[in-house]
């Protein structure tokens, strides 16, 4: 159907200008093809012989224009098309920068996980030199909290990840947020 947006998000494909473009263009041409429909009004008297009446005598006229039709109806609707085009390429904008900034906490998850392991094998490694008394015991202190450290700031960075998830689910999900959740949850383990 002419003036309808394309199935799929996103900007649209082969289409001149930034996402939005279509609604309204859509309500750009129904306003050019609206017609300036001017009301006009002509009365008219004369004295003189007519060819219509043939006879001699005062002849008034009255001539009245009127339009037909009204595009103004389908001119407010290309208008609400234009606006509801607008909301869902905003909400796509909106969406797509959301998942970014989740797939960026995914990755800094995994950074501090891997950072976690890391101290943990350290901790252990200093552990065995301290019982094969190669190092002093307070040694174990320092790799101790960064061990600690390093669980808190992963245990934190995961609290996050797991509540965007569920946000962005409930937001942009509606009754099938919990679908939603799934696919998130898959795509940034």
């Amino acid at each position: 159907m002419p003036g309808q947006r394309p199935s799929g998000g996103g900007p649209h494909p082969g289409g001149p200008g930034p996402p939005g473009a279509a609604g309204r263009g859509a309500a750009d041409r129904e306003a050019e093809r609206a017609p300036n429909w001017k009301a006009s009004l002509s009365l008219g008297y004369s004295i003189t012989d007519t060819f219509e009446s043939g006879a001699a005598g005062p002849n008034a006229a009255l001539r009245v224009t009127i339009p037909l039709f009204d595009r103004t109806s389908r001119q407010r609707a290309a208008e609400r098309h234009a606006a509801a085009v607008a909301r869902q390429d905003a909400t796509t904008a909106a969406f797509l920068a959301d998942v970014q900034t989740l797939c960026e906490l995914a990755g800094q998850v995994k950074a501090l996980d891997t950072l976690r392991a890391f101290t943990r094998d350290r901790l252990r490694y200093r552990q065995e030199r301290v019982d094969q008394g190669l190092d002093p015991a307070d040694t174990l202190w320092r790799e101790a909290e960064a061990m600690q450290k390093g669980e808190h700031d992963w245990s934190a960075a995961s609290a996050r990840l797991g509540a965007l998830r569920l946000t962005l689910a409930r937001r942009y999900g509606g009754a099938e947020w919990e679908r939603l959740l799934t696919l998130l949850s898959a795509m940034t383990p």
